[in-house]
């Protein structure tokens, strides 16, 4: 596994758009479901807004054409659907989006999750990884999430509250309208992994476990005992900063969302304010923290924590200029749109592929 550490996202603006030029669209197409497969490492940033998606098809369209750039732009393209539906449903994504959980044993964490000790070597040995570095290859995540709701019946809330929690790049609504697509809320197929699907994927050759079954057997599959025994998770939360405050004069009102040093660079005073309401429904751990801090740094941002009251009371007397976002909607300010790869579609959709048939001509698909 190629997996980065921490420090590896600690780095400056131009960094970002150097590794951004150096993307093989074409490497990416062919090995971007295996776990050393050449991917991006971009989401950390693009969570919480150092690059967007349009900036990224910008700098990779100026040397690749369209069609060869399609899985690129298509991946791209999913992130955005995530978002346009957040837009759209507000806090509805929070909750099951189209139908329920299905055979729904508990909804506590698999202790062997917390632990590592899935017994299947290759995914402990990926969240081990999660937890000390913070990342996590996407097609793992879909490993662990389709084995924690579907294959030993975890409601899928809190073990999306979990991951959210590790990850660099726990986006609320990617991290959370997936884990919905693999647990069937939000899709009309329940997603789940063998061996044979995890072995070929990650280049090994483990046999035995509990998932060396073809897929036919899984309707009847009776999981060890430890997956089954359930825990809680350590979510302390060590937010930065300091309490608001009151302000004046013209303010860039940053959220965790929006750490681009670029942003809104003519004004002055900008300030990455954290809802510690919202903050204690998905807290963060402390390499999170650390990524937030340093990324507010090179905005030349000092951080402030309070209550939605708090902000408000702090911003009566100052112009305050903020990016849309929908966590952000009772922020107060003037709202500034964020930067989209693809327009909002003009007609309403259901699917991802409704939304794509739409948008992926504004790329030259």
């Amino acid at each position: 596994m190629n997996t980065p550490t921490l420090e590896h996202f600690l780095c400056s603006a131009e960094q970002v758009q150097e590794r951004i030029a150096q993307i093989d669209p074409r490497a990416y197409d062919k090995t971007r479901n295996h776990l050393d497969g050449d991917v991006t490492w971009l989401s950390p940033f693009l969570t919480h807004g150092v690059s967007d998606t349009q900036e990224i098809a910008d700098i990779v369209l100026k040397v690749h054409k369209p069609k060869s750039c399609y899985r690129l732009l298509f991946e791209l393209g999913w992130r955005e659907f995530f978002h346009r539906t957040w837009q759209l449903a507000g806090d509805d994504i929070f909750d099951d989006m189209r139908q329920p959980q299905t055979n729904v044993l508990s909804d506590q964490l698999p202790q062997a999750l917390v632990d590592a000790n899935t017994g299947i070597e290759v995914l402990d040995e990926c969240l081990a990884a999660l937890v000390q570095q913070g990342v996590m290859h996407n097609h793992a995540r879909m490993w662990v999430a389709g084995m924690t709701c579907n294959m030993v019946g975890t409601y899928w809330q809190e073990p999306a509250r979990w991951l959210h929690y590790h990850l660099l790049d726990g986006d609320l609504a990617s991290n959370t309208l997936s884990w919905q697509w693999i647990a069937g809320t939000f899709s009309h197929k329940k997603y789940v992994a063998n061996q044979d699907n995890i072995n070929k994927y990650s280049k090994r050759t483990q046999t035995g476990s509990w998932l060396d079954v073809p897929y036919e057997a899984f309707e009847n599959l009776t999981p060890p005992a430890r997956m089954l025994q359930r825990g809680a998770a350590d979510y302390s939360n060590n937010i930065p900063g300091l309490p608001v405050t009151a302000l004046t004069g013209q303010v860039a009102l940053r959220s965790l969302w929006q750490l681009n040093p670029n942003w809104q660079r003519d004004i002055q005073q900008h300030i990455v304010f954290v809802d510690t309401d919202l903050a204690s429904q998905w807290p963060m751990s402390d390499k999170r923290w650390q990524f937030v801090q340093h990324w507010a740094r090179h905005c030349n941002a000092s951080v402030y924590y309070g209550s939605l009251d708090d902000l408000h009371a702090a911003c009566a007397n100052a112009s305050v200029v903020r990016a849309e976002y929908p966590a952000c909607n009772q922020w107060p300010g003037e709202v500034v749109e964020r930067n989209w790869l693809y327009p909002m579609p003009e007609s309403t959709f259901n699917s991802f592929s409704q939304y794509f048939k739409q948008v992926k001509h504004h790329v030259g698909l």
